[in-house]
């Protein structure tokens, strides 16, 4: 995917540079809350930058992330990220993170609206997915504003913080994707 510009952001690869923007949400503990994962050190975050930057996905699977770049303030302020399944499969799952600084906002709204349209009307997916701690609000309420539905809820399946946790999955079909493009596009 090329550059994408919205009002406020830029949705673009990572590059290396970015490497303390990273850092400060990726090792932030509001962030990490809900993630299995403990926080990455500076040489794991730099190997990953390296990676992502140069990741090419073609027809099979792969996992892509893209920076949330703020036009004012000149920085990587999040990511979003898809992951892509055997293209006979026609799916995807995305996912977001955003420091907490820029939380509340509509910036991961508006980035996560920029991953939809690159799954469906780029790589022409049939369904993406997207998946979150139950405890974490802000991003279910943002799967509902992206117009996704929760399709289940999963018990004790995602092992956090010494507990077991529940997950919310949501999704989104192709042409319930295009009906909302065309209900925005008539406003």
């Amino acid at each position: 995917m090329e550059a994408v510009v919205t009002k406020r952001l830029i949705i673009r690869r990572v590059t290396e540079t970015d490497l303390l923007d990273f850092l400060a949400y990726q090792t932030h503990p509001e962030i990490l809350r809900y993630m299995p994962t403990e926080p990455l050190t500076e040489e794991q975050a730099m190997g990953f930058l390296a990676r992502q930057a140069v990741v090419e996905i073609g027809d099979e699977v792969g996992y892509i992330v893209f920076a949330i770049h703020h036009i004012d303030d000149a920085k990587m302020i999040g990511e979003v990220g898809i992951n892509l399944l055997p293209r006979v499969q026609s799916k995807g799952e995305i996912g977001w993170s955003l420091h907490p600084n820029y939380q509340g906002r509509g910036y991961a709204t508006e980035a996560a609206q920029v991953l939809l349209t690159y799954g469906f009307a780029h790589r022409k997916l049939h369904r993406i997915t997207s998946i979150c701690d139950t405890r974490n609000t802000a991003s279910f309420r943002l799967m509902e504003r992206l117009g996704m539905r929760r399709e289940g809820h999963l018990r004790q399946s995602q092992f956090i913080k010494g507990s077991w946790q529940d997950e919310y999955i949501y999704a989104l079909l192709h042409d319930e994707w295009l009906a909302q493009q065309s209900v925005t596009a008539d406003e």
